[in-house]
Order: C-alpha cells, then sequence, then structure tokens
C-alpha cells in the first residue's frame, strides 16, 4: 500500500511539474507614444482566455510601477505608466524597457519565464526586438497592424513627432529604416519551443478612419494621396506583413486604433496563443 500511493504521489508530482512548464502568461504591449489604448472589452477576452493573474501589460517607459487592474472580476498586472510618456523611445531602447519590466513582474508578480505576446503597431518591433535580446523566453507572438516594412507616413509626420517628443520612435518607422531592421532580425527570430509570430492587420476606409484625435483621417489621406496605397490609417496594407511570419486575419472595416478596441481581434489572436 506504501509503495502504491509513493508511486501515486510521484505521477501527482510529475504531472503538475510538467502542466505548469507547459503553461505561458500573455504579455501586451502598445504602440507608438501609447496614443491607442487597449480597450476593456478587448483585455476582458485576454483574462477569459488567460486567466485572473496570468495577463500582464507593459508600458515602454522610464517607470517601473507595478499596479493592477480588474475587469469582470479578473485581475491584470501592468507595470509602467498607461499616458503618452510610455512609445516615444526607439526600438531598441523600448525593449530594454520592456526586458527590465518582464524581469520586475517574473521575479515578483508570477510572471512566467516563457511567455506569450500580443503587440500593437511599433510594439511588434519592439517584440521583435526583444525576443532576439532574449532567446527561447517567447513562444508566440500576434502583431495587429504593426509596421514590419515601415510606413510613409514617418516622412509626412516627422514635424509632428518632433512636437511630441517622439522623434525617436517615428525614425524607427520609416521604411529604410525597417529594411535594415529585418535584415539584422528576420522573423521569426529565435522562439521557445518552434514559437512562431502571426499577424493581422486593419483597412480604414477614408473619413471611416479616425483614431485618438484624427490623426488617422489625415494619416489615411496622406498615405492614399500622395503614396497611392491603401493603409488603416497609419499603416499601409502590405506593410503589416512579413516574411517569416503567418498572417491570419484581415479585418477590413477595422482602422489602426480598432485594432485594440475591438474584441473580434483579440478573439482571432488569442485562437493563436493559446496557454498551455
Amino acid at each position: 500500500m506504501k509503495k502504491i500511493i509513493l508511486i501515486a504521489l510521484g505521477i501527482f508530482l510529475f504531472t503538475s511539474v510538467y502542466a505548469l512548464a507547459g503553461t505561458y502568461d500573455l504579455v501586451l504591449v502598445h504602440g507608438l507614444t501609447n496614443k491607442h489604448q487597449w480597450s476593456t472589452s478587448f483585455l476582458d477576452k485576454c483574462l477569459q482566455k488567460y486567466g485572473s493573474g496570468n495577463v500582464y501589460a507593459i508600458y515602454t517607459d522610464n517607470s517601473t510601477r507595478v499596479w493592477t487592474r480588474t475587469i469582470n472580476g479578473r485581475t491584470m498586472y501592468c507595470c509602467g505608466e498607461n499616458n503618452y510618456s510610455a512609445g516615444d523611445d526607439d526600438v531598441a531602447t523600448q525593449a530594454t524597457q520592456m526586458r527590465t519590466k518582464t524581469q520586475k513582474l517574473q521575479q515578483s508578480y508570477g510572471l512566467s519565464s516563457k511567455i506569450k505576446i500580443i503587440a500593437h503597431s511599433m510594439g511588434g518591433l519592439v517584440s521583435r526586438r526583444y525576443i532576439y535580446n532574449n532567446p527561447s523566453t517567447v513562444a508566440g507572438l500576434v502583431t495587429l497592424g504593426t509596421p514590419h516594412q515601415g510606413s510613409d507616413l514617418a516622412y509626412v509626420g516627422e514635424f509632428l513627432a518632433f512636437f511630441v517628443g517622439a522623434t525617436a520612435a517615428v525614425n524607427n518607422l520609416k521604411p529604410s529604416w525597417c529594411s535594415s531592421f529585418n535584415a539584422s532580425y528576420p522573423a521569426p527570430g529565435p522562439m521557445y519551443g518552434g514559437g512562431k509570430i502571426y499577424t493581422i492587420r486593419g483597412d480604414g476606409d477614408g473619413w471611416d478612419c479616425w483614431g485618438w484625435g484624427g490623426e488617422l483621417s489625415v494619416g489615411w489621406t496622406a498615405l492614399s494621396t500622395i503614396y497611392w496605397t491603401d493603409s488603416d490609417g497609419a499603416v499601409p496594407r502590405n506593410s503589416s506583413q512579413i516574411s517569416g511570419a503567418t498572417h491570419i486575419g484581415d479585418f477590413w472595416s477595422y482602422d489602426h486604433m480598432e485594432l485594440v478596441t475591438q474584441s473580434s481581434v483579440a478573439d482571432k489572436a488569442l485562437q493563436y496563443l493559446s496557454p498551455n
């Protein structure tokens, strides 16, 4: 009887450790200057899939303050300040800030050593650099409207970048810079367990684009009339894809900001990012 009990205990411990080792947490990474923020409905979908305490939002600024947000009884952790000071540095700096915050969350707030990521816009480039800086730690990445090939708006909007203090970030969204970046850091990069990168894109339509303060309407018009390209109001349609990643969805009625506010986009992304 004693031997049977010991065997049963061993099996239980083995399966428990195995299950723990195969469980991932979800990390969310925002885009340029954090103007387009995750909606409550988007976050709720993530919490439903991963469970309370297993979703983390990282804001790429200098703050390492950790705070929580509760949605429909489920709690998520956030690190950094959810304001417009985040996401205005270059890709390399933001990737370093991301690492500082994931380390803190792993040391004191239960973040898994192996993670999966949903990243919006420039956050996708930051996450790709993070993957190279931290090999075999990311098991899956979905990018939403990420300008993998850059956006010509980075040229048109240089004067605006100066005024909002995001010149360094906008310089890293130019097609010429992204071409060099892709050569140095090709997708998918050194991911854990054969992890993949998946891409999703939107497609705004003229004045249906708006965004945070009308910037997507201006962006769509500029990309359409100056560069003769369709876009989601910020990123040209073809720029949201990259060799080495799998394209999984087109949301033809959603502009760049709606990619982080519509729960249907979260549903699509989470189909490819299982917590197990």
